[in-house]
C-alpha cells in the first residue's frame, strides 16, 4: 500500500541474509568463478554481458538445482560469502545456501537486478572448518536460481589476546594471589567501593567491532555489575557480573565494542557500593567475535514495550483500529508492525506510474546529489510525519539514520528515507523488501505482519545516504552497542 508523501521539516540531521563483518582488516578474498564448480541442472553460458572469469552460470529453471563451490580455509573461523549474480525478472530467486551439507541461510532472497546484464552482491557469514569445504547455493522454487558468476570467500581465524588485570591500571584494587584459579601472576580484588575500577590499554590494527571476554569471580550471592568504558564512552552500562559460587570459582563475561586503530582504553568501573568482582583478565577476540548481533540477539532485547508515542498507529488505511506503539529502548526506538511497499523516488523499472499506482517522483530525503532517493536499488524505512502522536525529530532520528528492519531471522540495514502519514506506521522500500524476501511489488506485495524496526537514535548518520555498505557498517556497529546497552 502507499503512503502519502509529508513535508516534515527542521528535521534532526537525521544482513538477513546480508552481513558485511567489520573488525581488523584481513587479506583479500579468494575468488572461485561458478562455471569452475560442481554445477547440477544449470549450464555454463556467456550471453549476458558483465560477468566475472570466463562466463557464468544459468540455473535451469527447476527446484533443487544448484551450484557447489569447493573452497580452502587455512583455518576454522567465520567465513564472508559473497556472492555476485544476476537476476533480470522482477521476482524472488532464493536459494538455500549449505556449508559442509548445513543449511546456514534458507531461502536466502536472490531479488531482480533489474536486467540479465546487471549483477548485484549477496553478503553472508558462515562457520567454517580449517582446510576444504563446500558451499552450495540450492534453487528452492521452480524458477530456479539466479545467474549466479562467482563466490569471494575469506576466513578470518579466530585469534585472541589476554590483557592480565594485575598490570593493568588500577584504581581503589588491589592485586593479590590468595584465591586458586587464576590466570597469570594474580588477580584484581576491587575495594568495596562505587567507582573503583581497572583500566586495559589495547592496541587495535584498525578500526572495527571487537569481541570481548573479562575473566572474574564473585564469591558473594549478590551480582556486582559494572559500567565497560572504551576511550571515554560506555558501551556496555550496568554490565552484570553475577555470583560464580566461590571466590575460586571463575566465569566469563563478554561485551563487544567498537576500537579505534591504534591504542584504546577499556575500563570496567563498579557501579555500586560493593565494588566490582574480582578480575583475572580481559581477553580481546578477533573482530566482531563471529559477526554483528543476529536477528535473534536484537530481539531478546525487546523485551516489553516502554512506550513513547502518544497513543498507537494503524498499519493501513483501511484498518479499523490503531494498535502499534512506538517503544523506547536505551539508544534505539522499535515498532513491530507490517511491511507496505514504498516506490516513491527515482523511476526505475520497478517503481513508476504504470507499477505503482500512487507513485511520486520525489522522497522527503534526498541523496547526496540532491535527487530524490532510488526505492528499487536502496534499503530506506518509512517514518510517519511528525504529529500529536510521535515526532521522530524529538529522538535524534532523521535522514540517514541506520533502521535494522528485522523480518524471517533476517536482518537488514536500512536508512530513514522517507516520510508518510501522521496515522500509519510499517512501510520500507522496494529494495528492504526484496532482500528479506518479501514480495517487493508495490500492487499487491509487502506482508500484513511479522516485521521490527529498530531505529538507532543518536548523531551518527550514513553518509552518503544512498550507500548501503556504509549503512551495513554503521548498523552493524550501532547493533553491538544497542545489544550491550540493553
Amino acid at each position: 500500500m502507499r503512503r502519502l508523501l509529508a513535508a516534515a521539516t527542521g528535521a534532526a540531521t537525521l544482513v538477513l541474509g546480508v552481513v558485511v563483518p567489520a573488525g581488523p582488516a584481513a587479506a583479500a578474498p579468494t575468488r572461485y568463478e561458478a562455471e569452475n564448480a560442481t554445477i547440477s541442472q544449470g549450464t555454463v553460458a556467456t550471453n549476458h554481458t558483465g560477468y566475472s572469469g570466463a562466463g557464468f552460470v544459468d540455473y535451469t529453471n527447476v527446484t533443487g538445482s544448484y551450484v557447489q563451490f569447493t573452497v580452502n580455509a587455512a583455518a576454522a573461523g567465520t567465513a564472508t560469502l559473497a556472492i555476485r549474480y544476476a537476476n533480470g525478472t522482477t521476482t524472488n530467486r532464493p536459494m538455500d545456501i549449505a556449508v559442509n551439507g548445513t543449511v546456514v541461510s534458507a531461502g536466502l532472497a536472490f531479488a531482480g537486478t533489474g536486467s540479465w546484464d546487471t549483477w548485484a552482491t549477496k553478503v553472508l557469514t558462515a562457520p567454517v572448518s580449517a582446510g576444504s569445504n563446500t558451499i552450495r547455493a540450492t534453487a528452492t522454487t521452480v524458477n530456479g536460481g539466479p545467474n549466479l558468476d562467482y563466490l569471494d570467500f575469506e576466513v578470518q581465524a579466530t585469534t585472541t589476546t589476554d590483557y592480565q588485570a594485575e598490570n593493568a591500571t588500577i584504581s581503589q584494587g588491589v592485586v593479590e594471589a590468595n584465591h586458586t584459579g587464576f590466570t597469570g601472576t594474580g588477580f584484581v580484588n576491587y575495594d568495596n567501593v562505587t567507582g573503583s575500577y581497572v583500566q586495559w590499554t589495547v592496541s587495535a590494527a584498525a578500526a572495527g567491532s571487537v569481541s570481548f571476554t573479562i575473566r572474574y569471580a564473585n564469591g558473594t550471592t549478590t551480582n556486582r555489575p559494572m559500567d565497560i568504558v572504551v576511550n571515554g564512552t560506555v558501551v556496555a552500562a550496568g554490565l552484570a557480573f553475577g555470583s560464580t559460587g566461590t571466590w575460586d570459582s571463575w566465569a566469563d563475561q563478554t561485551f563487544t565494542a567498537n576500537l579505534n586503530a591504534g591504542s584504546n582504553a577499556i575500563r570496567a568501573t563498579a557501579t555500586t557500593v560493593n565494588g566490582g568482582p574480582n578480575v583475572d583478565r580481559l581477553r580481546s577476540g578477533s573482530g566482531g567475535g563471529g559477526g554483528a548481533p543476529t536477528a535473534a540477539e536484537l530481539l531478546a532485547k525487546l523485551n516489553g514495550c516502554t512506550q513513547i508515542s502518544n497513543g498507537k498507529y494503524k498499519t493501513d488505511s483501511d484498518v479499523s483500529s490503531a494498535t502499534i506503539p512506538v517503544c523506547q529502548k536505551t539508544g534505539a526506538v522499535f515498532w513491530q508492525a507490517d511491511m507496505d511497499i514504498d516506490c516513491d523516488g527515482i523511476r526505475t523499472t520497478q517503481c513508476n506510474e504504470n507499477t505503482d499506482c500512487c507513485f511520486l517522483p520525489d522522497t522527503f530525503c534526498h541523496s547526496s546529489t540532491d535527487s530524490p532517493l532510488n526505492a528499487a536499488q536502496l534499503p530506506y524505512v518509512v517514518v510517519p510525519s511528525p504529529s500529536s502522536t510521535w515526532d521522530y525529530r524529538n529522538y535524534s532520528i532523521g535522514c540517514g539514520t541506520v533502521v535494522a528492519v528485522i523480518y524471517n531471522n533476517q536482518v537488514e540495514y536500512a536508512v530513514v528515507g522517507d516520510t508518510g502519514p501522521t496515522a500509519i506506521i510499517g512501510e520500507a522500500s522496494y529494495r528492504t523488501a526484496a532482500d528479506l524476501g518479501i514480495n517487493p511489488d508495490p500492487s499487491n506485495g509487502g506482508t500484513d505482519s511479522g516485521v521490527t524496526y529498530i531505529v538507532f537514535q543518536g548523531s551518527q548518520r550514513v553518509s552518503p545516504i544512498e550507500s548501503h555498505s556504509a549503512a551495513i557498517t554503521l548498523g552493524q556497529s550501532l547493533a553491538s552497542t544497542f545489544v550491550n546497552a540493553n
